[in-house]
Parts: structure tokens; sequence; C-alpha cells
């Protein structure tokens, strides 16, 4: 396959394996932003209230815009599901490496060995077996779709290797 079916076949795969997932009662997006910024989204929970409406039905249509708010660590499992399949098309079709959007989206894929690893496995928890594999896809695909930078490189096949490489493997039933 050539890069431009490989990117097509990723694509898909992201496309598919999302189909149909909403945010659901999960952390939008700006309710992310405002926990950044007051520490307790519970106490804000302010869906919408950014001037135009929040799209929290269909994550192939929201915006890059969007995607660029800087709150990805403030996401919870729901949130992670939307958003992620966005933001990992987003990296394809727009990389930036200095993009927070870009940054984010990445680090949230690299769950380190520390004391971060509850946090990220549980924020994955919800991905289904399609999704995870989808996620695993797009990472082992994305050097050789896209010029990253020497820190995006390491960061992409550290994720792999930490977590991220398991669903590259056939499952039993293929």
């Amino acid at each position: 396959m050539n890069q431009l079916e490989i990117r097509r076949t990723v694509e898909s795969e992201i496309q598919i394996a999302f189909r149909g997932v909403t945010l659901g009662a999960g952390m939008s997006l700006r309710q992310a932003q405002l926990a950044d910024r007051s520490g307790d989204a519970a106490r804000n929970p302010l869906r919408g209230s950014f001037g135009s409406r929040e799209v929290i039905d269909d994550w192939s249509q929201v915006t890059l815009d969007e995607l660029e708010r800087d709150c990805t660590a403030h996401l919870d499992a729901a949130g992670f599901r939307y958003y992620i399949p966005a933001l990992m098309l987003s990296v394809l079709n727009h990389y930036d490496p200095a993009s927070m959007r870009v940054i984010g989206a990445l680090g949230d894929l690299y769950p380190k060995k520390d004391h971060s690893w509850k946090y990220h496995m549980h924020r994955y928890s919800l991905l289904n077996h399609a999704q995870n594999t989808a996620v695993a896809r797009f990472l082992a695909a994305l050097p050789n779709l896209v010029d990253l930078d020497l820190a995006d490189q390491k960061i992409v096949s550290r994720a792999l290797r930490n977590y991220w490489g398991e669903y590259l493997q056939p499952s039993p039933a293929e």
C-alpha cells in the first residue's frame, strides 16, 4: 500500500470504530476548559456557554477551532472517547508540533508507567476493542504519514510500547 492508501485506511478505521459515539453525559471540551480555569467543572456545568452551540452528538462535526481548546487533560472517559477520533484525524490532516491540540492528543495517547498510569487507564476504559485497535493503527501509521518532530516520534513509539502495541496483534478470533 502507498501512503495515500494507508492514510485512507487509517481514517476509515477511525471513522468506523467510533461511528455513532456521542458525548452523552461526558465532559465536553468547553467544560474541560472551565475545569482548567476554575479547578472544578462540577460547579460549572456550562455546556454551550461559550458562544456557538457545542457539537455533542457527532464527533466528526467538531471543528478544528473547537479541538484547539487546550483542555483534553481534563476530559473524563466519555469525553475522551468522544473527542479522540476527531483529534486523531486532526493530527493526520493538520499536524503542527507547536499546537496544543497536537500536543494534547499525542500526550493523551501516551500512558506513562508512573503515577499517571491509572489516570490513563480510566480514560481508556470506555474504548472497545475496535476503538483500541483504531488508535493503535493510527499511532503505528502516523510516523509514515506525517513528518513528526523528534519529540512526537518518541511519544508515538513509547505509546505503542507502553500500551497500544498490544492492539496491533491479531485477536484469537482472527
